[in-house]
């Protein structure tokens, strides 16, 4: 069948086959669950929009457009509808991936690394970002103060500002992208570095906000845990994977219970200055025992949450996945909050540095960068240079020297520290969308392949799809900030209860339905149509009962007619400016609007599973035909890539041998129609390995079969492989084994041979044994005929005599098919017959005989009894003039052969028998001497208050007062007065409103951070009761918008008591009810909630390796 006929076929198959499984037999039951909550939601938001709009009534319509979102009220038809059409939205965007991921218009691209262009991209954006540099605070005149004068604390320009997190987390996130993109395996001890100092962050952001706010309640964890996991568990859902694939999001989740865990636990003591130092000291103790000491207590703590068996994301089970990935930086959220609790002094040590004299400023800053720097280079030329595996046993204990270093010089000075890059703080707001969206709509295959859109332009693709990924990614981050101010309203406990029972139950109930439907075999496109359609009316009737009538009187009681209401009515009649909330047309209408919404969406899929390509995966036997179809084309090795990796590489200043069309060869494959599945590619070493491990591979035949067994193994990293060696018999067995695969080859070169070798083969144990010549192959590759036409060919006795060997052949080959044995049959190369050396050979095997022989192997069903065919012509004859000697050709020629065969081993390989699965055991990487060093780390952070861990010190050398134990009481000498008048009020009352309080102690903590807190608390004094009433009223932000922060701090690490509200926290009234999801520097990017607007250092997204 040509591939016009089937192009035909499919695209006629698409509208006559609507109810079958095509769609959806593959899609796992979350999948279709997800498909079927969706598509409710999608139909009843599609019916109220359309109700709203032919009424003439819009308002609901803008109010979804709204950027501010509000606690969801159940009778409110404005307040419903945009939460349906939010979920609607992001409905769609999950629709996209899918179809991104398992049905895309062309197939995946495979990875290339191009070092050079790599590392143009990261130039390209450093110069860009110097270009966006911008200064933090504009009504900051002063950026330097004078000698002998403590400069005044300004948030915005402070230690690890809250712009200045956005620039750091927005740098690492492009070269993480980077590093997946273009699979920069050699960058992967940085990209470990860099995902160290998320993890850092998460420590530091949420042990500030806690020390801070003081607030322990289940609003606050809620809303933590949507954040982090929103996206994640829907995108588990709709693409059938798994927690631990995305298991960024487990990582911060889980050090953020911790964190939590270790503020809540004695809370009482956070505010000791050693109570909270004796708690953290607790903590590193567990983290020893935990991961530093092999005493299987990691193992016995996670054995209830976590499987040992394989599973997306994890081969070797999620409890080893998770030790893997939590032990490389078991660390760092450690130590994320020392620096926190740290954070006062640290912030008081820069300023006293820069009180002093420039000589002596120079000086003791110097020292300190210098020990820094000393330290960086020894972590540069020792651990960091250790390979992948051997780097990976380290990094959780010396990851924080390139860290540390990394803070200290970005806020050495003033100027730097007021000043951002503001193209970096713009990547740096949705890193966690952008890591989770990377897996399906940037890169694919869960970022093991890429996504094409513009297939045969690279680079044109890679600017449009990153178009579409960046801004997928940051209306996602919108969705998920605006649907949990409604699902999860600040200070509603009992409401973010009840609306997170419900979201769950209602999944639950959909995943039950698609399990039910699955197990009577029922459930395909149209069941799900149906089951989206039935239930997207009646949620839609439920809406319209419960809302419709509040909704009509709302306008009848706020609308004041209008001039063009007037004229309207006069040239019309009576009533023509209301709207028609009632009439028939409208209330037909639209349920049908949300109708054909919901069945164009199914269409759309239906269609885009028949006629588009499929995921990365094995590639199905139907693509056997076009195996052998492709062509060798021209490249030119002098162009200017090439030119720059014989510089940098071998030091080749220029090429010499150069064509004008390219004087390289390399075989391709023809395109095929993407609907066909046939995703040909070349199989480098590592897949190839891992493709045929544990396999045994065995061929058999002459000289032909000899090279592709050759090239079969350079493909899987022999690169000697098939060198001339005369030392080696002619015609002698090979044996070879790389890993655990077994490549075998048998001389065999007549038919007789050929007959006998399978039989023997046949004949071997299906069980492995010592002898690897007594284990029956899991393949057979055979070739011959040549020699039968040079050697047994010369009388009809001998020429019948042969037919009926080929015919026995034929006969051995399909029962060893019939028994489960695959059998490649390679069919003789295009011979160079003038290059034939003997006379004999030029009688016996020019190109006409080996056509014939080639015919007859057909004829009598060699052919059509393998398995399947490599046709050796189709990458021999357009380069048989390369053929010294007639028969043979350059090794790159079988090469192509090998590819050929790399591929049709997707269908070729029989399943390999189930063995017990052995989960590797926790405990590899723990290492008690490495632990014992960084609890001498911590004891330096914290008995020597410094976040530097001891660094600090050193600046004593060259001025006076600046050592970190010396500024401790100074830095938190205004949180001992506040405390002190809270002591002397004599009573603090809860704030009614939070489900879990702070004292006036606990407000304090703001001053002395250099952060505001929101009054969640009022001293009971008649004196300041009013004031302390407006503060409490006006502190009562929302989540997602700017929190009412005092943005003040203390004389010493923050302004003096004096606060600075917001523009919006004022609003006592509308906004302790609203939440905002406004502009982007309205929002609290953090993962921390309800916080100050700078701390947002826990919106992390990383690349993984």
């Amino acid at each position: 069948m040509t591939s016009e006929v089937a192009i035909s076929d499919t695209i006629n198959d698409l509208f006559s086959n609507f109810g079958n499984h095509s769609a959806a037999e593959s899609a796992p039951v979350s999948t279709l669950a997800s498909a079927m909550f969706f598509g409710t939601i999608t139909f009843a938001s599609a019916s109220l929009a359309a109700r709203s709009y032919l009424s003439g009534d819009s308002r609901a319509v803008q109010v979804a457009q709204s950027p501010k979102s509000k606690p969801l009220e159940i009778e409110s038809f404005t307040s419903v509808y945009a939460l349906l059409h939010h979920l609607t939205v992001f409905g769609f965007i999950l629709f996209y991936a899918y179809l991104c991921e398992f049905h895309p218009i062309f197939p995946h691209s495979s990875k290339s690394y191009d070092r050079d262009e790599f590392l143009f991209l990261v130039i390209l954006l450093i110069v860009a970002s110097v270009y966006t540099l911008k200064k933090n605070d504009p009504n900051e005149t002063r950026e330097e103060t004078e000698p002998g004068q403590l400069a005044a604390p300004n948030e915005k320009s402070d230690v690890l500002n809250r712009s200045q997190t956005e620039e750091w987390k927005g740098w690492m996130q492009f070269i993480f992208l980077l590093y997946h993109y273009y699979h920069a395996d050699e960058m992967y001890n940085l990209i470990r570095i860099l995902i160290t100092c998320y993890v850092w962050m998460t420590g530091f952001g949420n042990f500030s906000f806690f020390y801070i706010k003081g607030d322990y309640g289940i609003v606050r964890v809620l809303q933590m845990l949507w954040r982090l996991n929103f996206l994640a568990i829907f995108l588990c859902l709709t693409q059938g994977t798994t927690y631990i694939l995305y298991y960024i999001c487990l990582l911060h989740t889980y050090f953020f219970l911790m964190v939590y865990g270790s503020m809540r636990i004695h809370s009482n003591l956070n505010y000791s200055k050693w109570g909270i130092r004796m708690k953290l000291g607790v903590l590193a103790i567990v983290i020893v025992l935990i991961w530093d000491l092999d005493s299987g207590l990691f193992r016995l703590i996670h054995l209830p949450f976590l499987g040992e068996n394989p599973v997306i994301g994890a081969t070797s089970g999620s409890m080893w996945e998770w030790y893997f990935r939590s032990s490389l930086d078991h660390w760092s959220t450690f130590l994320g909050m020392i620096f926190a609790l740290n954070y006062p002094i640290t912030s008081l040590f820069y300023r006293k540095l820069e009180q002093q004299s420039v000589v002596w400023q120079v000086l003791a800053k110097g020292i300190v960068a210098i020990a820094l720097l000393g330290a960086f280079w020894v972590w540069w030329t020792g651990p960091f240079q250790q390979g992948k595996s051997d780097y990976n046993h380290t990094n959780a204990y010396f990851g924080f020297i390139p860290l540390i270093t990394y803070i200290y010089l970005r806020n050495i000075t003033p100027w730097l520290r007021g000043h951002t890059s503001m193209l970096l703080h713009q990547i740096g707001k949705t890193t966690l969308e952008t890591y989770l969206m990377q897996h399906h709509i940037w890169l694919t295959s869960n970022a093991k392949s890429l996504l094409t859109l513009v297939p045969g332009w690279p680079k044109v693709n890679f600017l449009i799809v990153t178009i579409l990924y960046f801004a997928v990614s940051r209306k996602l981050y919108h969705l998920t900030l605006y649907l949990r101010g409604i699902v999860l309203p600040d200070k509603k406990r009992d409401e973010c209860l009840r609306n997170m029972s419900v979201l769950a139950g209602v999944m639950l109930a959909f995943y039950a339905l698609a399990y039910a439907l699955r197990s009577f075999e029922v459930l395909n496109l149209m069941t799900v149509g149906i089951v989206a359609t039935g239930l997207g009316f009646l949620l839609y009737r439920v809406c319209m009962d419960l809302t419709w009538e509040g909704f009509k009187r709302s306008y009848l009681e706020n609308h004041s007619p209008t001039v063009e209401d007037a004229i309207l009515e006069k040239m019309v009649g009576p009533g023509a400016s209301q709207p028609n909330f009632d009439s028939f047309i409208n209330s037909v209408s639209a349920p049908l609007v949300g109708f054909f919404v919901v069945f164009i969406m199914g269409l759309m899929w239906h269609g885009m599973a028949q006629i588009g390509a499929s995921s990365v995966g094995l590639i199905p036997a139907g693509c056997g035909g076009f195996a052998n179809q492709g062509s060798w084309i021209p490249i030119d090795p002098c162009n200017v890539e090439s030119r720059g990796i014989g510089y940098r590489d071998y030091g080749i200043s220029s090429y010499a041998s150069c064509a004008n069309r390219g004087n390289g060869l390399v075989w391709g494959w023809n395109e095929t129609h993407p609907s066909f599945h046939c995703r040909f590619h070349h199989r480098d070493v590592k897949a190839l390995r891992k493709a045929l491990k544990r396999r045994t591979i065995t061929f058999v035949g002459d000289s032909i079969t000899r090279n592709i067994y050759h090239g079969t193994l350079r493909q899987m990293g022999m690169a000697g492989a098939g060198a001339y060696n005369t030392k080696i018999p002619k015609w002698s067995d090979m044996t070879d084994t790389i890993g655990d695969t077994v490549l075998e080859f048998e001389w065999a070169a007549l038919a007789t041979d050929q007959v006998s070798k399978l039989k023997e083969i046949m004949a071997r144990s299906e069980h492995v044994t010592d002898e690897k010549t007594s284990v029956r192959p899991d393949v057979v590759v055979m070739g011959g005929g040549t020699w039968d036409r040079l050697h047994v060919f010369a009388s009809d006795e001998d020429r019948e005599s042969h037919q009926e060997t080929v015919k026995e052949l034929a006969k051995e080959i399909r029962l060893a098919r019939s028994s489960n044995l695959p059998v490649v049959w390679i069919v003789p190369t295009t011979i160079n017959t003038k290059a034939l050396l003997t006379e004999e050979k030029q009688q016996n095997i020019k190109e006409e005989d080996i056509a014939a022989i080639r015919d007859l192997y057909e004829n009598l069903g060699v052919n059509e009894g393998a398995t399947f065919v490599i046709d050796g012509p189709s990458f021999t004859e357009s380069r048989v003039l390369e053929s010294h000697d007639g028969v043979h050709y350059p090794l790159a020629v079988y090469d192509a052969g090998a590819q050929i065969l790399a591929n049709a081993m997707d269908w070729l390989l029989p399943e390999l028998e189930e063995g017990t699965f052995v989960a590797p055991r926790p405990g590899s990487f723990s290492n008690p001497a490495l632990g014992l060093m960084m609890l001498c780390f911590v004891f330096m952070g914290l008995a020597c208050f410094d976040g530097f861990m001891g660094f600090s010190y050193l600046a004593s050398f060259f001025a006076k007062g600046v050592m970190p134990s010396d500024l401790c009481d100074e830095a938190f000498d205004e949180l001992r007065r506040r405390k002190d008048r809270t002591e002397g009020d004599g009573k603090v009352v809860k704030n009614s409103e939070k489900d879990d309080t702070s004292t006036v102690f606990s407000a304090g903590v703001s001053t002395v951070g250099s952060r505001s807190a929101t009054n969640t608390t009022r001293t009971v004094k008649s004196v300041r009761s009013a004031t302390s009433a407006r503060s409490a009223a006006s502190g009562r932000s929302s989540v997602s918008g700017r929190s009412s922060v005092v943005s003040g701090r203390s004389s010493v690490s923050g302004r003096s008591g004096q606060s600075s509200r917001s523009g919006k926290s004022g609003r006592s009234g509308s906004s302790s009810k609203a939440t905002s999801t406004g502009s982007i520097d309205d929002e609290i990017e953090a993962l921390l909630g309800t916080t100050s607007k700078r701390l947002d250092y826990t919106d992390t997204s990383h690349a993984s390796d």
